[in-house]
């Protein structure tokens, strides 16, 4: 697979995730997103109506596993995420950056996570809103393809799965979202869709690995 390319998603989703402008949800609600990373309705939509399609929730419960023996703690709020050393790597952003706080990626595949932190809590239904939006505006046909609420080491979690198109290469960002009192977490794995059913297994582990840090 083309490494090159799989920066690009990475890229792209962080630009979208960043920028600071108008947006429209499904409901065709505007929202004002900004370049923190936080959003709000805008004054035209501030009575809107949330999304209201329902979510369901995994019945199986998700931990982290044994080997994922290794914490990576974010520096924004209370949180962190264990991985398996021996399988993947890691890298806090640049300096000239502010996100995401760490990348991971796979030793030996072509898999790759963000892990975006930010002090502002956004609920999870908001945050399937914006997550879809955010998807559009680097792939115009991206389409939620699952949405479901999971247990992940005894916190619930949206888990989203995102399809689109981007140059012509399909791809796949699947992802877990968290918050609380103290911020919101975007752990957010992509591959190509050439690629996921390779991967799916180790994506889904190292998500896993996801934990609210006591303080």
């Amino acid at each position: 697979m083309n490494k090159i390319f799989l920066l690009f998603l990475a890229i792209s989703f962080m630009k979208i995730s960043n920028a600071q402008t108008k947006a429209l949800t499904e409901n065709g609600k505007e929202v004002l997103l900004f370049d923190d990373g936080t959003w709000k309705y805008s004054q035209d939509s501030s009575n809107s109506d949330k999304k209201t399609d329902s979510v369901s929730t995994n019945s199986h419960n998700f931990y982290k596993t044994s080997s994922q023996s290794f914490l990576v703690k974010s520096n924004v709020f209370n949180v962190g995420l264990y991985i398996d050393p021996s399988k993947w790597t890691y890298t806090p952003h640049g300096d000239n950056e502010k996100s995401p706080e760490y990348r991971f990626s796979l030793k030996t595949g072509d898999a790759f996570v963000m892990m975006i932190t930010e002090k502002t809590p956004i609920t999870l239904d908001n945050i399937r809103e914006i997550a879809l939006i955010n998807a559009r505006k680097a792939s115009i046909d991206a389409k939620e393809e699952s949405a479901e609420y999971r247990i992940v080491n005894n916190k619930k979690v949206l888990c989203l799965k995102i399809k689109g198109t981007i140059k012509g290469i399909k791809f796949i960002y699947l992802g877990y979202y968290y918050y609380n009192d103290n911020g919101t977490i975007q752990l957010v794995s992509y591959t190509t869709q050439q690629a996921f059913n390779t991967v799916q297994k180790e994506m889904e582990t190292c998500l896993n690995g996801l934990v609210e840090i006591a303080k």
